[in-house]
């Protein structure tokens, strides 16, 4: 399906309604309108992925959406201003056979040399089955000889045979310049249809053969159809809970709550397949679908009739749909805001609804790692585990030779009481249980936060014996160190597991035990002001409001004093999971913490294991030695506690943290003296992050100059050489 939209942006909303009811593989916009500053998740249509071929020269430029359940790249992507854009991809139909789908748009004004470049660039991909989609500007009900000659000797055939473009004051007056051409003809059947985008009429064909298609997403999850809460409570107390205190090992004495509670859990709320729908546009109402088809049938009969009143009739409603549309849209995400109240995490969760991100957990049809590309969903799930298990490693594999580098050195503190770990409270325990959220995921271990928090007044207290148990014995049970993990698409090609976001799903009490650990360990380090005043992530009072606030009121001060300023704004690679375990433990035992302390920490980071979940399929756990746990509570104050005194290496420029998040920054009257400070303090910085394990992400890290009346110099590369890069 190919569509001249003249700007995607202010039309996206009619784009998804199309998208959602007519339900296209392959969806070619021509003029698109796109900058590269746009960001695809401005426009991302949920279940397709887009490729794009902006043209920031002029308001051109062509995108595809394409069908996640189909296996797609692109193979070309060019664009010469004023001449075309081009982007051609090739997707695989099966093992044996595959599909190059190009889309182009050409401009009238655009030179004869153009047609000459763009049939070179096709012309190496007719070997197999090829259709162009697009808007070359010439009418093909009348094509020009020179345009015909070079389709003739391509073997390339226009399927489409009825005007695309009508004078808007006469029907049957029409220009055809919206073309699908195929070297395979006879497999296409086309059509022509009405649609509110812009002035051209939207063109589709259909590929005659076997339909590529995702099977239903199949989800496991407890059925709730014959629970009964007071049942499930009443089975729950019968069982002799106090017991637990009487066994020595942690292992044990979770094993015996574990199989307790799930025997009871599953024969109140066994397990069922449930097949998931996925609708993706819920404002699109059956009354619009209606409206839509209403419209396409006025449209028919004024084209066959050419009379002016039917036009004017098919006018009045397709404008009626185009206001329903957007007005449906509009009040459904009013009731949606109305709805959240004072409920931040309902608002912020309603704003990204509005993204029409795709939240799909389903597979990939197929994954690259390395030169090899899979289709069977059992190795995508153990390329992905391996791919997300190496992600720590990448400071090791880039500089091998370094890996053994000493950490700076702690900074000098005075002499700071010794912080060993308190006996955890069952009222502590049951407020955790009782505020858990029953709309998260289970665990690799099964057990629901639903089914906790119904019962968290009978479980609170063998909770909380097994809390402390594992402060005694300083060992914490193997199921609690284990993530189920969720490979998430970002956006980009769908064969780079490099496009995909790992989400870790970590057992429930586990993060109900590290709520009570992390509550201790921050009061510690706060009580003694361990943390550097200029960190502003993952604290209490502190924030990114404060942080930016700081940073702000900074510049601004040097601006008004004339003075130049220059910032670094630095990003690390893989940061949380590239975390050594064995300099944290010596951060750790730097700020006091009791020999016990750390042997239970040390534990914590041992046998850690992670595996891949999605379509109801598990891959093989794999080893984590590296990072600190994603979706963890510990993690971010671990996190700060590691990389809080590189802030001492900033020497004579300032600085400030989020969390990995780094900006380092210096001012003064000369250009000269304030890039060559900024560079030392950058070269110190860089020496601390190495010294970490920590590997700089040059390609987004940035430094910027700040100025208002004064002149901005290009900085001197032969005094400052590289000072701008990493």
């Amino acid at each position: 399906m190919h569509v001249n939209i003249r700007s995607i942006l202010p039309k996206f909303v009619l784009l998804t309604a199309l998208a959602h009811s007519a339900n296209p593989d392959v969806l070619a916009v021509s003029e698109s309108w796109l900058r590269k500053a746009t960001k695809n998740s401005e426009i991302s249509i949920p279940n397709y992925n887009i490729f794009r071929q902006d043209c920031n020269s002029s308001p051109f430029g062509s995108s595809v959406y394409c069908r996640d359940s189909l296996q797609s790249n692109v193979i070309l992507s060019r664009s010469i201003p004023k001449q075309f854009e081009l982007l051609i991809l090739k997707i695989t139909l099966s093992r044996n056979k595959s599909l190059t789908v190009a889309a182009c748009y050409r401009p009238p004004s655009a030179p004869s040399c153009a047609l000459d470049t763009i049939c070179e660039l096709i012309a190496p991909h007719l070997a197999s089955e090829f259709v162009l989609l697009g808007d070359l500007n010439w009418d093909m009900l009348n094509t020009p000889a020179v345009l015909q000659s070079k389709l003739d000797a391509l073997n390339l055939t226009q399927i489409i045979k009825e005007p695309t473009r009508y004078n808007p004051n006469s029907v049957n007056k029409g220009t055809l310049i919206d073309v699908i051409l195929t070297n395979w003809p006879s497999k296409y059947t086309s059509a022509v249809f009405n649609q509110d985008l812009s002035d051209h009429c939207l063109i589709a064909c259909i590929r005659y053969g076997a339909a590529v298609k995702r099977p239903p997403l199949i989800t496991v999850k407890r059925s709730l159809k014959h629970f009964c809460e007071q049942a499930f409570l009443i089975d729950l107390a019968r069982v002799s809970w106090k017991d637990i205190d009487l066994i020595p090992s942690v292992e044990d004495a979770w094993s015996f709550f574990k199989s307790n509670f799930l025997t009871i859990l599953d024969k109140h709320a066994p397990f069922k397949k449930c097949r998931t729908k996925n609708r993706y546009s819920p404002w699109f109402t059956p009354d619009l679908t209606a409206l839509d088809q209403h419209k396409n049938i006025l449209w028919r009969t004024a084209i066959t009739s050419n009379s002016p009143r039917d036009m004017q009739l098919f006018r009045e409603v397709r404008n009626q749909y185009t206001q329903s549309v957007r007005k449906a849209k509009a009040n459904f995400f009013r009731q949606k805001f109305a709805s959240c109240s004072s409920n931040s995490k309902k608002f912020w969760d309603t704003v990204k609804s509005m993204e029409n991100k795709s939240t799909s957990s389903q597979l990939p049809t197929a994954l690259r790692l390395g030169n090899t590309v899979t289709t069977d969903k059992s190795m995508i799930i153990k390329n992905f585990n391996k791919h997300f298990s190496t992600a720590g490693h990448a400071f090791r594999l880039a500089t091998p030779t370094s890996a053994n580098s000493s950490p700076p050195p702690a900074a000098t503190r005075p002499s700071l009481s010794r912080f060993s770990f308190t006996q955890i409270q069952i009222a502590d325990v049951l407020k955790e249980l009782q505020n858990l959220d029953p709309y998260k995921s289970a665990g690799l271990d099964n057990l629901d936060p639903l089914f906790l928090k119904l019962s968290a007044a009978i479980v609170a207290t063998p909770i909380t014996s097994l809390f402390n148990l594992s402060f005694i014995s300083s060992d914490i049970p193997k199921d609690w160190k284990a993530a189920a993990v969720i490979p998430l698409f970002k956006g980009g090609d769908t064969l780079d597991p490099n496009c995909y976001r790992p989400i870790s799903i970590l057992p429930c009490l586990s993060k109900v035990f590290e709520s009570q650990v992390n509550k201790q360990v921050t009061d510690h380090l706060e009580s003694h002001r361990t943390f550097t005043a200029v960190q502003s992530g993952f604290r209490a009072g502190h924030g990114c409001t404060s942080g930016t606030l700081k940073v702000l009121n900074d510049i601004i001060t040097a601006i008004d004093k004339r003075q130049y300023c220059a910032a670094v704004f630095i990003d690390l690679a893989k940061a949380f999971d590239s975390v050594n375990h064995h300099i944290l433990i010596g951060r750790l035992s730097s700020l006091g913490f009791s020999d016990d302390c750390l042997a239970w920490f040390t534990n914590y980071f041992a046998d850690r294991v992670q595996c891949v979940k999605s379509e109801g399929m598990l891959s093989g756990p794999l080893a984590v030695s590296m990072g600190v746990p994603q979706g963890s509570i510990l993690g971010p104050t671990l996190f700060s506690v590691y990389i809080n005194d590189v802030s001492h290496a900033a020497g004579d420029s300032l600085i400030h943290l989020y969390a990995d998040d780094t900006i380092l920054y210096t001012s003064g009257p000369s250009l000269d003296t304030v890039l060559s400070n900024l560079q030392t303090s950058f070269n110190a910085i860089q020496h601390s992050f190495r010294g970490l394990q920590l590997l700089l992400n040059a390609s987004k890290t940035k430094c910027m100059l700040f100025n208002r009346s004064l002149p901005a110099p290009v900085p001197d590369q032969h005094h400052h050489p590289g000072w701008f890069r990493p």
